[in-house]
């Protein structure tokens, strides 16, 4: 998607509806214009529904991180474990309009 208007990011979290069972961690990756904007990318650990309790939390290249409008925008999987049963993935970007 194109992002509507500026954007001031200061975090993101994810959320499944399933959560993956087993094998390596979920990694999911937002992208602006065609780079990641973490340094720590997002992971879901094994049986669990949020990245708000993972081991291991995102880092954001910069805090805040500036969107503008019209930054393209992507989230990528990188990574599913061997169960690769995790269902509904939701992103959420934290921050405020500017």
């Amino acid at each position: 998607w194109r992002m509507p208007f500026g954007f001031s990011l200061t975090g993101v979290r994810a959320s499944l509806t399933t959560a993956q069972s087993a094998g390596d961690l979920l990694t999911v990756d937002v992208k602006r214009n065609g780079t990641s904007v973490f340094t720590t990318k997002i992971t879901f650990d094994n049986g669990e529904k949020t990245t708000v309790t993972a081991a291991s939390v995102s880092v954001l290249s910069s805090t805040p991180l500036a969107l503008a409008a019209d930054d393209e925008m992507t989230i990528d999987i990188n990574q599913v474990g061997s169960g690769a049963d995790a269902t509904g993935l939701k992103v959420y970007l934290l921050g405020t309009p500017t």
